[in-house]
Parts: structure tokens; sequence; C-alpha cells
């Protein structure tokens, strides 16, 4: 059920979202972080308006939040962080321009408010 939300610089060169957001969801299949592959949803967002530090144009970054339902032990949520995190750095074309950074940020929805229906 995790939820991959990707938001990453648009001074990013040749980042293709689309199978980078497939690789984050087989690794999380692979690594039975996730009971079926279809719990799984993950989207992307190119950030035009964003500022790293004092406006470095040699900046860029690749941010990964991944919202989870409560329950989890901290030592399997810091799994997934470096799940994400690996395969983030496996899946980042070389850059000529930029220094990138990559993070992961991972976030608890409560199990009691967060609702569902498939129609």
């Amino acid at each position: 059920m995790p939820h991959i939300h990707l938001e990453y610089s648009d001074n990013l060169e040749n980042f293709a979202p689309k199978p980078v957001l497939l690789a984050l969801n087989q690794a999380l299949v692979e690594g039975a972080y996730v009971g079926a592959a279809n719990e799984l949803k993950s989207r992307a967002i190119c950030q035009h308006d964003y500022v790293i530090g004092l406006a470095d144009a040699s900046q860029a970054y690749v941010h990964a939040k991944v919202s989870l339902l409560t329950g989890r032990s901290m030592e399997l949520q810091q799994q997934i962080a470096q799940v994400i995190l690996h395969t983030l750095e496996r899946h980042m074309p070389a850059q000529s321009q930029v220094s990138v950074q990559i993070c992961v940020e991972i976030l608890e929805m409560q199990k009691a408010t967060y609702t569902k229906k498939i129609i």
C-alpha cells in the first residue's frame, strides 16, 4: 500500500521519471515490503520553482516521500528507506552540470483514518 511521491528539480539531465517509478515499485515488491504489486501507487512531479542553498545552480535534487500505514517497525522503515535510496542511486543518469542530492523521507499514514475503495 505504499505511496511514493517523487519530486525532482528541473535541472537534472536525461532524467526519465516513469522508469524510475517502475524500478522503485519493483524493488519494494522484490524485497517483499508489500503484499501485492497493485497496492503500490507512485507518482513524480518535476519542480520548476525551487531554491537549493543560496540559489546554487550547480545543485539538483531528487526527493522521495514514501507514505506507509502505521504499524511497521523503525527497523523496517529504515530498510525501506535504504532500498528506495539505493534504487534511486542506480537509476540516476550521470550528470555533467550538477551535483544531485538524493533524499528519502518515510511518512506514516494512520490506519484509522486512511480509507480506500476499489470501484
